[in-house]
């Protein structure tokens, strides 16, 4: 048995707009039946008609009635609906079999566990004066063909009531529709909707309109289908045969189909598609692969799709007779086409030599041996720009260019360049075997001097640059290598006016400067040691050094030497002190000498036979 769900998401204040009836998880509408209940949907009111046990059901936002036939459910129902005696007295019962005084407190003890409702609040001990301006249009002119048939008096009474316990106005429109759709149902069609000042306004989607009263079921331009919801005499229809509220295509113009929201006036035969598109009679469009037609079934509405599939070109034909090439089919667009593939097992095994790669062509299936970008010479490849042993004496190179085959790089060659000249300390030898040019041989040491220029000192030999006889170069060969030795001789200071005149010479070797020098005081600066101790400062002790004139001559009067001698040595001195410190810490000042003067003075001259005495007795 069909699954039968509703799905309201909606204001509950005036429509049924967003409530969404399901069978078997499938939207319905506007209408469906499968032999045990029928589904109408006007957008505003869904009919649920159960013809076995004569009810009908409806649904409309926060309106839900449920109408039962006397015959079958007399003193059967109980709960929200009360009790169908036609007795209101007894239609707030409990589940417990008492009567409570108030239907709505009575309505929670009803409710399902999977079902919380909130408690209703206590009702307000009085309503504010806009509460019953919508309610009392029940009383107005607007249903007055109604009053003399139905009873409005408990309509007002319950939409009072709905309001002052919600403080919403417009929970006051369910009040006006119920009331409504009992008049519709004894055949009184009221257009209440505009006198609410927009407050119970409907509005519909186009290109549908609202419409107080219309058909439960409306038509189509599809024949079949009124047929069997509208014209055909049966159980449903005969329990549903009454005027509704709902949107409706506008006057004049006729829903082109129960599935299609589309309005059209006048109806012509149609198509529908499985996606829900509509193509008119005679109508043509593709379709994937197939070219597709609507044709007019004769006497229906509904047409007949015919399709063929689209022509495809005439093949051209493939010959597939290239090494590892094998003919295949496959689809291009809706046509099959036939074109070569590669069946790489099929291709011949080989290998390339030097200088080659297999490489796959394109549009061939087997791979070939191709040149690769190099020179090629005994068996070894070489990138352009790399040397080449190719040939003795001359220079050969990967060039970019190619050989004639124009395949692999070719190798250029040109005779090397000999040198003809030498640096200093080196000569020419003549080639030997195997050598190509003649070699430059070292037979000297260089010696570069004056900024720019080189002297070559042969082995062995010794130099010195010109104007500097204090620098000596010597060359000397140790094994193969030629290594150059470097002398220089540092000449003691040199001052003319502290030599004896006539005493100056040049040194042999043509350096230094020497000379005789006189008598004169040299200082030294120097720590004093005494005892152990020593001065707390460097101080300056002077000594008196040089040559005094001596000399001898024949004196004719005394028929002797007469001799004449003289010493370098102090002339005068004073005393200076420094301040002594000793290992343990001690201090002390101490005097010492300072020569302040030096000069040539007079001693006694000693003769040589009391030289030589002297010697001899020291000897002995």
């Amino acid at each position: 048995m069909a699954s039968l769900q509703s799905q309201f998401l909606m204001d509950p204040a005036v429509s049924n707009k967003n409530a969404n009836i399901y069978v078997d998880h499938k939207r319905i509408f506007p209408v469906y039946d499968n032999g045990d209940f029928k589904v109408t949907d006007t957008g505003i009111e869904a009919f649920v008609v159960i013809p076995a046990i004569g009810a009908t059901i409806m649904f409309a936002g926060m309106d839900f009635s449920v109408d039962l036939p006397w015959s079958k459910f007399h003193g059967n129902t109980e709960g929200q609906c009360g009790t169908c005696d036609n007795n209101r007295t007894d239609d707030c019962l409990l589940p417990n079999g008492k009567i409570d005084p108030s239907c709505p407190d009575m309505a929670h003890h009803w409710r399902v566990n999977d079902c919380p409702v909130p408690p209703t609040p206590p009702p307000s001990p009085k309503c504010p004066p806009e509460t019953s301006a919508i309610c009392e249009i029940i009383a107005s002119e607007v249903f007055a063909q109604c009053h003399e048939v139905i009873a409005y008096e408990v309509f007002i009474e319950g939409c009072e009531f709905d309001i002052c316990y919600t403080k919403d106005i417009t929970i006051g429109c369910a009040s006006l529709k119920s009331y409504a759709q009992l008049c519709a149902s004894n055949g009184i069609c009221i257009d209440w909707r505009a006198a609410t000042n927009g407050v119970c306004d409907f509005n519909c989607d186009a290109p549908l309109v609202y419409q107080a009263c219309g058909p439960e079921v409306p038509p189509t331009c599809d024949r079949s289908y009124n047929y069997r919801f509208i014209e055909e005499k049966n159980e449903f229809n005969a329990m549903t045969s009454l005027s509704v509220e709902g949107c409706f295509c506008p006057n004049g113009t006729t829903l082109l189909s129960s599935d299609i929201q589309k309005c059209v006036n006048p109806c012509v035969p149609f198509c529908r598609l499985a996606n829900g598109v509509v193509k008119e009679v005679g109508s043509t469009w593709i379709d994937g692969c197939k070219k597709c037609t609507c044709d007019e079934e004769h006497g229906e509405s509904i047409g007949r799709v015919y399709c063929d599939p689209l022509p495809c070109p005439t093949e051209q034909p493939v010959i597939c007779d290239q090494p590892g090439q094998i003919k295949v089919t496959e689809t291009a667009g809706c046509c099959e086409i036939g074109k070569c593939a590669c069946n790489v097992t099929t291709c011949p095994t080989r290998s390339c030599p030097v200088g080659y790669i297999q490489e796959t062509e394109m549009g061939a299936c087997c791979p070939k041996c191709v040149p690769k970008p190099v020179c090629v010479f005994n068996n070894t490849e070489y990138s352009p720009g790399s040397s080449v042993p190719m040939r003795q004496c001359e220079t050969c190179v990967c060039s970019n260019k190619l050989e004639t085959d124009g395949l692999l790089h070719r190798v250029e060659c040109e005779p090397i360049t000999c040198n003809t000249s030498c640096p200093p300390c080196f000569e020419l030898q003549d080639a030997t075997e195997g050598q190509c040019c003649r070699k430059c041989v070292q037979i000297g040491c260089p010696v570069g001097y004056s900024g720019n220029l080189t002297q070559c000192i042969p082995v062995n030999g010794i130099w010195s640059p010109p104007g500097n006889k204090c620098d000596k170069y010597e060359c000397v060969k140790i094994g193969s290598s030629f290594i150059t030795m470097e002398a220089r001789t540092l000449c003691p200071s040199y001052n003319p006016s502290d030599c004896i005149p006539g005493t100056e010479v040049m040194a042999p070797d043509g350096c230094c400067h020497l000379c005789v020098r006189k008598c004169n005081r040299t200082t030294e600066s120097t720590h004093l040691q005494h005892n152990g101790c020593t001065s707390s400062q460097k101080v300056e002790l002077t000594t008196c050094q040089g040559l005094c004139p001596t000399y001898s001559w024949f004196s004719q009067s005394t028929s002797m030497f007469q001799r004449s001698c003289s010493c370098c040595q102090e002339v005068s001195t004073s005393k200076r002190e420094v301040e002594m410190v000793c290992p343990d810490g001690s201090k002390f000042n101490y005097s010492y000498d300072y020569i302040e003067q030096c000069g040539c003075l007079q001693s006694t001259c000693t003769t040589m036979e009391k030289t030589l005495t002297k010697k001899l007795r020291r000897r002995r």
